[in-house]
């Protein structure tokens, strides 16, 4: 093969490879963030990658809030039950219209958290979250 012809085949792969690496990380989860937005209790930060409205439910009290009012209705569960530990215990798949992930948060008690992820833009962001004491 001349070395043209090897130069641009080496362009078109390194090209290819780029582009998949970028789709991939414009559609991943933000699990990682998530799992550190818990651990410190930041419920700025967790509503901040939710979609405009959330449905947040906690010990079976729900509604649907805006990011200003979430984060209040999760800096009270944080004051409550302040932090010591999360992290996921099942993560859902990466593709899709939308996925779920489950995780443990400790705090003086034991609480599984759910979250359900929903594919916006080609970016995922939560949807709903559901937190009930293990008992």
């Amino acid at each position: 093969m001349p070395w043209n012809e090897k130069k641009t085949m080496n362009y078109i792969i390194t090209s290819i490879l780029s582009l998949i690496f970028a789709f991939n990380a414009i559609f991943t989860i933000p699990y990682q963030e998530v799992e550190s937005a818990f651990s410190q209790g930041n419920a700025a930060k967790i509503m901040n990658l939710g979609t405009t409205k959330m449905l947040i439910s906690i010990e079976g009290m729900e509604g649907v809030y805006s990011k200003s009012q979430g984060t209040q209705v999760l800096n009270s569960f944080f004051k409550n039950n302040p932090p010591k530990s999360f992290s996921f215990g099942f993560k859902g798949k990466n593709s899709g219209a939308s996925t779920f992930a489950m995780g443990e948060y400790r705090s003086g008690n034991v609480f599984r958290v759910s979250i359900k992820f929903k594919n916006m833009n080609t970016q995922h962001q939560i949807e709903s979250i559901t937190i009930n004491s293990q008992k």
